[in-house]
């Protein structure tokens, strides 16, 4: 059981940490393409979808590998089948209405909340990809919960093969028409990749799940339990995608108030929050798929008997982790002119690149105290922090920078890593000492 535990984690990892580089990769190539502007474009047009996809999956993912886990446990094959029917049912509903609304009012959304008309085309052509993401969601929820993580892992790899050629081709065809419509293919091109991962899963779930599916069961607190477990996701979720679109769009506010013009404002948030920053949490993320071995380890120890074993393994995970850090902030303020020119074939990204640099073993150590605290169960202060610290950024963006401009925005930027580090650290220290 170990083993096949350990055996699961290490393909997740892997698929992870491939998945996000060739992602990260893609994105340097689009960049190129679409330029700062172009990736302020798509910088707004994310931050949109980030809080549709969690409307639409309502953390039914996470409800779904914890409650078809625990049927499968006991055999309980029908009520198993009625968990993944409510699920998918319920993600397909709310995505349609979702999509159904934005195609409605895509031109009122653009103008309106993102305060940029053209991102419309953009915005229908990328949220078809909230119904494909919803599906798959719970489809990999019931993978993970009968230990069969190859299919998920395969259908990232399909994903960013299909996104790769569907906005290669894409962009050929529609940039030379405008900027706008360079970002709508980029857009089309996550649908069609996300739809192709969605049919994948699908095809293979109704294969392995068929036993499940028709398997009739009289269990009646499904629905309740599924609720329980992805309603307080959804609206922290909820609360924090919103807090981080509106960033977006009060920045280029901001720095239109400071005195540029609407494409300059877009260029600076392309460039800040569409390469620079990337650029800095591309290693995090990374990290990110290896640390989800961390959190069983951290469960297990935190118990009365294991303090003393506990804090031992979380200093390890610091003396491991912010060293690399360090040695990673130190490559890119060294080399920010080989790696901007490398990844995004310009150097208007050096002077934010060395400025910032330095905040990568505190973004290490706050990314490490996150695993930790997960394992530990502390998720309610990880969301106050979380929602404390998008709510002190956007109002320090509203108030500062159309009087400071792009300085102001670095210095909440460095203000923010510092804030929450220092919070999820704090955190772990007490909690592992109580």
């Amino acid at each position: 059981m170990k083993n096949q535990i350990l055996k699961s984690a290490l393909i997740l990892a892997f698929s992870g940490i491939c998945a996000k580089s060739f992602d990260f990769i893609f994105r340097g190539f689009y960049s190129r393409h679409l330029g700062a502007e172009g990736m302020g474009l798509l910088a707004l047009g994310f931050g949109l979808h980030g809080v549709m996809l969690t409307i639409s999956t309502a953390g039914l993912g996470v409800a779904v590998s914890k409650i078809v886990s625990e049927y499968l446990e006991k055999n309980n094959l029908g009520a198993a089948g009625k968990s993944m029917r409510l699920s998918i049912y319920g993600v397909s509903v709310l995505s349609l209405c979702i999509i159904f609304l934005t195609f409605l009012f895509s031109g009122f959304i653009s103008e309106h909340l993102l305060s940029d008309p053209r991102i419309s085309a953009g915005i229908c052509c990328l949220v078809p990809s909230v119904l494909f993401m919803g599906i798959s969601y719970c489809l990999k929820g019931y993978f993970y919960a009968s230990r069969k993580v190859s299919f998920p892992a395969i259908s990232e790899f399909l994903e960013q093969a299909v996104k790769f050629i569907s906005i290669t081709i894409l962009l050929k065809v529609f940039l030379p028409f405008g900027v706008e419509y360079g970002c709508a293919a980029v857009f089309a091109g996550i649908s069609i990749g996300e739809f192709s991962s969605c049919l994948f899963l699908s095809i293979f779930f109704l294969k392995d799940a068929k036993p499940l599916l028709t398997t009739k069961t009289n269990e009646s607190n499904i629905p309740s339990a599924i609720l329980k477990i992805s309603l307080p996701s959804m609206l922290s979720s909820a609360t924090g995608s919103v807090l981080r679109m509106q960033e977006e769009v009060r920045i280029v506010t901001a720095f239109r108030q400071f005195g540029m013009s609407s494409a300059d404002a877009l260029s600076n948030l392309g460039l800040i929050h569409g390469m620079v920053m990337p650029m800095l949490v591309f290693p995090l993320t990374l990290m990110g798929s290896v640390t989800t071995l961390l959190i069983p380890e951290i469960s297990r120890r935190n118990t009365a008997s294991n303090k003393i074993r506990l804090r031992r393994l979380i200093k390890k995970v610091y003396f491991l982790g912010i060293p690399t850090g360090v040695a990673i902030a130190a490559a890119v303020y060294i080399f920010p002119h080989f790696l901007s020119g490398l990844i995004y074939g310009r150097t208007d990204t050096v002077p934010f690149l060395k400025i910032l640099s330095p905040l990568l073993p505190l973004m290490f150590a706050d990314s490490l105290s996150c695993a930790i605290l997960n394992g530990l169960g502390k998720q309610f202060s990880m969301m106050a922090y979380s929602i404390t610290d998008c709510a002190l950024r956007l109002i320090s963006i509203i108030l500062f920078v159309p009087h400071f401009g792009i300085n102001a925005l670095i210095f909440i930027i460095v203000f923010s890593n510092i804030f929450t580090c220092l919070l999820t650290v704090a955190k772990v220290f007490k909690s592992s000492h109580a």
